[in-house]
């Protein structure tokens, strides 16, 4: 077989130079078979997402070179990588990621139209691949009514959307059931044996390697070994059946009680606090921020260093949030520290105080710059033009790309804005981008 995936010395250090440092990767060098089903497997902190945020392009390397089908993708600009993140690989994500005011047909057709597909022959595909997975009379759904299950084989049907010879799983399995992980499983091994696509998932359970040919096993941000095998069939069955038999309320009630008070713990309220506070985030910077937060919490850094690394930009090492967000989610972390919070009080907080998120940064820009606009703007247009403002902030796309969506017309996935008020909205956030530092938005 040929190998489609080679990375050679790769490194990773985030914060390199200054106490926070942390070297996620060292000196990472392996290759994948095109057509193989790999797993990165290892406790939670080993490095096994860095790993796969490299091969995906999310992430850049510090150096080494991540080649894919021939193409050192370490060099890419920011462009290229969002290109190839759209045709290259397909992507399906823990936290299944679909737009809430989009429709499920919609939400797979999405990917489509950022490659230039016309909305009827996307609408067209789309529906076959949710027919292909079983979950075509939800088309017309919003996420909101579809079950966890449901919603995960929608995320990877539009991981599927613009055919791409790779797909790569973050966790796929940690919001679903154990008959919901046996079916996302068996659509992982079709993808897999029917289609020839490589598949490269990301798990600390051992249960969820029925699978999986090669695994590479992870530990402090080395590949301690190399295991080829054939997967046994009946594994995860056997596992499956032990722990729905076990899974009654009280019993995982105090099974979370226990976990609180462990590392796993951690890392799991550093994941759920890093989702919710950087929404509108690229994932560089909620990687960047689940990482400062587990610091903060091992009380590697103190409580002035993680609020300064908070407002920092992400050149310097920092997040990049807007100096008040930052004194006020710092005070949130330190009260939670003080008090010991498990992970369920974290959650209902969480719950009870969604003012928290950043989300309302993005929030604010859209309403700067749409206070002058007189026409309506639904749900969808709005959920558009966030999306956009976040994706020029960070740069990956450009004014232009702006300003070409915010006009684009709603049945091509645009924001439907005319011309002369997509314009005016443009000429504003250039304005906010090249002052950043002068803008402090309210709230």
């Amino acid at each position: 077989m040929t190998a489609i995936i080679k990375l050679d010395h790769v490194e990773q250090w985030y914060d390199r130079g200054k106490e926070s440092e942390v070297h996620a990767l060292k000196d990472v060098t392996l290759e994948i078979e095109q057509g193989d089903y790999v797993a990165f497997f290892g406790p939670s902190g080993c490095g096994k997402t860095t790993l796969l945020y490299a091969t995906s392009g999310i992430d850049r390397v510090t150096s080494g070179s991540v080649v894919i089908k021939g193409v050192d993708i370490a060099k890419f600009s920011n462009q290229e990588l969002a290109i190839y993140r759209q045709t290259g690989i397909g992507i399906v994500f823990q936290q299944f990621n679909l737009v809430p005011s989009l429709t499920v047909l919609e939400n797979v057709a999405l990917p489509m139209a950022f490659v230039g597909v016309g909305q009827a022959k996307a609408l067209e595909e789309a529906a076959k691949l949710t027919k292909r997975l079983g979950i075509e009379q939800y088309n017309n759904r919003y996420p909101s009514a579809l079950s966890g299950g449901q919603q995960q084989r929608v995320g990877i049907a539009r991981a599927l959307a613009n055919n791409p010879p790779i797909i790569i799983a973050d966790e796929p399995l940690g919001n679903l059931d154990s008959v919901n992980a046996q079916n996302a499983l068996k659509i992982f091994k079709e993808l897999n044996e029917q289609d020839g696509r490589t598949i490269i998932m990301v798990t600390h359970e051992a249960w969820s390697l029925r699978d999986a040919k090669t695994i590479f096993h992870m530990k402090d941000g080395v590949i301690l070994s190399v295991e080829r095998r054939t997967p046994d069939p009946n594994a995860l069955a056997t596992k499956l059946g032990e722990t729905s038999a076990a899974a009654d309320a009280e019993k995982l009630k105090e099974q979370l009680a226990r976990e609180a008070r462990s590392k796993e713990a951690v890392d799991m309220m550093a994941r759920i606090l890093s989702n919710f506070f950087m929404r509108g985030h690229s994932i560089d910077e909620m990687q960047r921020f689940e990482t400062l937060l587990k610091q903060r919490f091992a009380a590697a850094v103190d409580s002035a260093a993680f609020q300064s690394q908070l407002a920092s930009s992400f050149e310097e090492g920092g997040v990049g949030m807007w100096k008040r967000k930052a004194e006020r989610i710092a005070a949130y972390i330190e009260d939670m520290i003080a008090k010991q919070k498990d992970l369920d009080a974290v959650i209902t907080l969480l719950n009870e105080k969604p003012e928290l998120s950043i989300q309302d940064e993005v929030w604010h820009l859209r309403s700067w710059i749409t206070q002058e606009y007189i026409g309506h703007l639904s749900p969808y247009k709005a959920d558009v033009i966030d999306s956009l403002i976040s994706d020029r902030i960070h740069r990956f796309i450009d004014a232009k790309q702006f300003l070409k969506v915010l006009h684009m017309p709603v049945k091509e996935f645009g924001a439907g804005i005319p011309l002369p008020s997509a314009e005016r909205m443009s000429e504003r956030l250039e304005i906010i981008i090249d002052g950043a530092q002068e803008y402090t938005p309210k709230g």
